[in-house]
């Protein structure tokens, strides 16, 4: 019987695809898609890298750097809103993989991404979870862009530690999560060429453009189509993407379930880990 190590590292586990999208491939068992968040310095491997032992005996876990992220390219154009950009290029990599089915594991854009693909192409999803997802709900009480959201924009406009960590410190409930090590490493992956420029026309696109006559449907308003088995999780404290925006589609999606972690922020996977890869593993692996 063959041993498979169980211990991800990121050299071990890193791969690039024939359309030029970086993942990491760690695990056994059913495929297990995660999906990383937006801003400056995010990769794949940053937000999930300390789950992977946890989920890797269950899932063949793929962890992708999605379009304009980390190892992968970036797009020549942003014609679209950002999910219905990334989510067939996410497609794509399941095809050379030949993988037909797979449960989604998406960290705010990333949810949104998940979900994108869930309307798409919902015969390729089996389970959801979305943690904290951006564009599947909408502000209920608070003022639209989020703090948080304002935060990652005044770094995309002036680039610094400074404004760097004036958008970390938006991403956690416990500030002592955000060391010097963290600051510096996030720091040097946001300065790969490009990256910045690309994290500035997301947000353009989504908050400061002249909205087109024709608008395309958002993602919320399509919530009710997502039928897949799906675990919405958030942080009661997430200054990001507040607690309110979990009420339209916790209504709305049929086969939705909601669980909440007090004393969290945007970081669920981080902040409540063992919390977090409880709840995930309890859904995923249910009969």
């Amino acid at each position: 019987m063959t041993t498979i190590d169980m211990t991800a590292t990121f050299e071990q586990t890193s791969r690039m695809s024939a359309a030029g999208l970086h993942y990491h491939d760690h695990g056994a068992g059913p495929a297990l898609v995660l999906l990383h968040g937006s801003g400056p310095g995010v990769t794949g491997w940053t937000n999930f890298a300390d789950n992977l032992d946890v989920l890797g005996p269950h899932f063949r876990c793929l962890v992708v750097d999605m379009p304009g992220y980390g190892g992968s390219y970036i797009p020549d154009e942003l014609d679209r809103p950002y999910p219905a950009l990334a989510a067939p290029a996410v497609l794509g990599l399941l095809d050379e993989l030949g993988i037909g089915k797979a449960h989604f594991l998406g960290n705010s854009m990333g949810a949104g991404v998940t979900a994108q693909l869930a309307l798409l192409a919902p015969e390729r999803v089996d389970r959801l979870v979305l943690m904290g997802p951006g564009g599947v709900g909408l502000s209920v009480f608070g003022p639209s862009p989020s703090e948080g959201i304002k935060r990652l924009m005044d770094f995309n406009d002036a680039p610094s530690r400074e404004t760097l960590r004036a958008w970390l410190e938006t991403m956690v409930f416990d500030q002592a999560l955000l060391t010097d090590e963290l600051l510096e490493r996030r720091w040097e992956q946001s300065q790969r060429p490009g990256a910045i420029e690309w994290s500035r026309r997301t947000y353009d696109f989504l908050y400061r453009r002249t909205p087109p006559a024709n608008p395309p449907v958002p993602l919320w308003a399509q919530s009710a189509r997502i039928t897949a088995p799906t675990l919405i999780t958030w942080g009661r404290d997430d200054r990001v993407l507040p607690l309110d925006h979990a009420i339209l589609p916790a209504r709305l999606m049929p086969n939705a379930e909601l669980h909440v972690f007090p004393r969290c922020g945007h970081w669920a996977m981080i902040e409540r880990k063992a919390d977090f890869e409880r709840v995930v593993l309890d859904f995923l692996t249910r009969p």
